[in-house]
């Protein structure tokens, strides 16, 4: 009998729901955009898009992460969870 690997299956849903969470908020932001008349270029460049954004990117890299076998898959995918960090933090501070 196989046992399941629980983390990685942890992993594939970080990254699941970074992905879910980008694709609710890009649904959300072209609603929006429909309602008030503005463009969705003028939605996506908001803080409130950008914030939710990269915070899906910070879970897909998380997620990458736990399952990378290889040495190059794991250095590109913390350098992803590296710089989507520092972008939510300073996304964060700026709009407070």
């Amino acid at each position: 009998m196989n046992m399941i690997d629980w983390l990685t299956v942890v992993a594939h849903g970080f990254w699941i729901a970074g992905l879910a969470l980008i694709l609710a908020a890009l649904s959300y932001h072209y609603w929006l955009a429909e309602q008030t008349g503005h463009s969705l270029r003028e939605q996506l460049a908001g803080p409130s898009f950008q914030r939710v954004f990269v915070g899906g990117l910070l879970l897909v890299g998380i997620g990458l992460s736990g399952v990378s076998r290889q040495p190059w898959q794991l250095v590109l995918s913390a350098a992803v969870v590296v710089a989507s960090a520092l972008m939510l933090a300073l996304l964060w501070r700026t709009s407070a």
